[in-house]
């Protein structure tokens, strides 16, 4: 009788530790990026891509995207239509993520008008992502052309710990300020 119980035991333990039932698996899944990067708030101040996935692609849900695309190559003022692989990652840094994403294939590509408007967190908590060591940059890699509205800018990122402002496209590396929010 102990024999069998031990053996039961035994058993149970053994397909308890080879159940992977709970274990995310290997999925591909279609993704929109948007024609701009926002600002987020991982280890330190970072700029994100902004997606949607699967089923809120088309709404105007967008979600900051803290990960990368191994193969994606991502330039401003284009919206991309990816398929990507997604991929659990064993025991992942405490600070990253817990999938490995992976460009299988851009479906799409939509070139976006330069006068299409869109909005950027500039402080967030009292963090701030504008840079000045060599003019206005977002995080030291996007130019910014405050327009008539510099001052206006400075006073707002010193006294609020929420801003965020409305732009337009100049190039790849610079956008023009035309509103603050």
């Amino acid at each position: 009788m102990k024999q069998q119980i031990l053996l039961l035991m035994i058993l149970g333990t053994l397909l308890s530790c080879s159940n992977d039932d709970h274990q995310p698996q290997t999925a591909t899944i279609d993704m929109r990026i948007n024609h701009f990067q926002n600002t987020g708030i991982a280890l330190g101040p970072v700029l994100t891509l902004m997606v949607q996935e699967e089923t809120e692609i088309g709404t105007e849900n967008w979600t900051k995207f803290y990960s990368t695309i191994e193969g994606f190559n991502y330039q401003p003022g284009t919206i991309y239509n990816l398929s990507v692989k997604t991929e659990p990652i064993n025991n992942p840094p405490a600070d990253g993520s817990s999938m490995k994403y992976t460009l299988l294939e851009i479906k799409s590509t939509q070139e976006v008008d330069n006068e299409t408007p869109f909005e950027i967190d500039l402080k967030i908590n009292g963090e701030n992502f504008i840079t000045t060591d060599n003019g206005l940059k977002l995080l030291n890699k996007t130019n910014i052309d405050c327009n008539n509205l510099c001052n206006e800018l400075e006073n707002s990122l010193q006294n609020q710990d929420f801003v965020t402002g409305t732009f337009k496209r100049i190039s790849n590396d610079e956008i023009k300020l035309i509103e603050l929010n």
